[in-house]
């Protein structure tokens, strides 16, 4: 049974979609979706639109769409905003209305089965994952604002009364949760530069150091699921590492066609010597 697994990393998400169109390009095509943060969106989309064209669709929403949807953080915003008591640097009031602009937001999980979706997210109180979509009644508008929960860019979720964050937190590459749901190959997409090791930014500030810390953090634990999944030998992993030569940074969400065109290169790269 083959997944794809879709990593986390903001406006890297549009490198996935790049990877994707190729993949489908040459034939493949999943059985499985597991996305966490940006990569759950993708999921989620080409779950609903397992075609070329629906990624050739969720591509010209990334360029066109993705940079009113994630505004730069201002400075004198985020500071109004951390005086003010508020849990996040940034409202996910846009995020909302941009995932229920999606016909399929209030659909089931359940809903969808040929490819299955499942999105990511880490309870806040104790970092347990949950998986969206192991419950086939889940809504999907509730996997995308759980998976999507970022710190500390955006708010928790709540599903139920019980508050949760973007996925990545303790899951940025979700492959053992795919291999749990029966997967024996895995297509994994894994985002950069900005969750890649030797990768730090020249100038620090409060900022960029967050980033930095957040992108150790996660590319550890990528890495630990990584030589799990690779010590099974029931399953055969592709791993393909997207990055952009020139890194427009992890909130940058205007340069949306450059990263499309690196998955796209980097995707093409490895089916050619896999």
């Amino acid at each position: 049974m083959r997944a794809f697994v879709l990593s986390g990393g903001a406006n890297y998400g549009a490198q996935q979609v790049g990877a994707l169109e190729v993949l489908f390009e040459h034939g493949l095509q999943p059985d499985r979706l597991m996305g966490v943060s940006a990569g759950a969106l993708n999921a989620a989309w080409v779950a609903v639109n397992p075609t070329l064209e629906g990624v050739q669709e969720l591509a010209r929403i990334w360029r066109e769409d993705a940079a009113a949807t994630a505004p730069p953080v201002g400075p004198l915003t985020a500071l109004l905003r951390l005086l003010g008591g508020k849990d996040s640097l940034l409202s996910n009031d846009s995020l909302l209305q941009f995932i229920r602009r999606w016909s399929f937001a209030e659909n089931a999980f359940g809903e969808f089965t040929q490819p299955r979706l499942y999105t990511v997210a880490a309870r806040y109180d104790d970092g347990a994952l949950r998986i969206f979509g192991d419950v086939p009644s889940d809504r999907i508008l509730d996997g995308l604002m759980t998976s999507t929960a970022m710190p500390p860019f955006y708010p928790p979720w709540e599903v139920d009364g019980v508050p949760y964050l973007d996925g990545g937190v303790t899951s940025h590459l979700p492959l053992q949760a795919a291999v749990a749901r029966g997967a024996d190959e895995i297509f994994a997409l894994r985002n950069g530069h900005g969750f890649m090791l030797g990768s730090a930014p020249v100038q620090r500030n409060v900022f960029s150091i967050g980033s930095q810390a957040i992108s150790l953090l996660v590319e550890r634990q990528a890495t630990l699921e990584i030589e799990a999944v690779q010590r099974d030998r029931s399953v055969r992993l592709h791993l393909i590492d997207l990055h952009s030569d020139d890194d427009p940074g992890l909130w940058n969400f205007t340069r949306a066609a450059e990263l499309i065109a690196a998955g796209r290169r980097l995707a093409e790269e490895y089916l050619s010597g896999d």
